[in-house]
């Protein structure tokens, strides 16, 4: 159960103030994406805007749309973050569909967790359900949904490649 509004702060600092359903599916910034559970981090390099949306360069002449939550601009550096569960194995919906390699799974009963390597990126994807639907080393699609993807300023992090 949580209150129905949440401050995250660090060092002292209020980051982020809003319901939970803010906090979770809008982090203000990485710090927040992070601490409510955005496991997933992709670099890359703003192409260009289209309102509260942008194309980012990951790599490999691969390009996916992400909501940018700042004020950048082509040309910068982003960090994306992405929570496991916005991850759709087996799906091809939207613009940002790409081919998955399956690199490791934990099955936990209710889910699957899984490490894939999309586009050259180590992510990984949770899928609920009491079956495990993909084997290592097995190819599939995925789709990174654009609503769920939030590009932030590229400052680095712990996780850098």
């Amino acid at each position: 159960m949580l209150g129905d509004r949440i401050g995250v702060m660090r060092d002292g600092k209020l980051l982020q103030m809003g319901t939970p359903d803010e906090i979770y599916n809008r982090p203000a910034d990485l710090f927040v994406a992070n601490f409510t559970g955005a496991t997933n981090e992709i670099v890359g390099t703003l192409l260009e805007r289209n309102g509260a949306f942008g194309v980012v360069d990951i790599g490999g002449g691969n390009r996916v749309e992400a909501s940018l939550v700042h004020g950048i601009g082509p040309g910068e550096k982003v960090r994306i973050a992405l929570r496991p569960e916005n991850i759709a194995l087996g799906a091809h919906n939207g613009s940002n569909a790409f081919r998955a390699r399956v690199l490791d799974r934990r099955y936990q009963g209710t889910q699957t967790v899984y490490d894939i390597d999309l586009a050259g990126h180590r992510l990984e994807a949770l899928e609920l359900g009491t079956a495990a639907r993909h084997g290592i080393g097995a190819d599939t699609q995925a789709t990174l949904p654009r609503d769920a993807l939030w590009a932030y300023h590229d400052q680095g992090t712990a996780r850098d490649p």
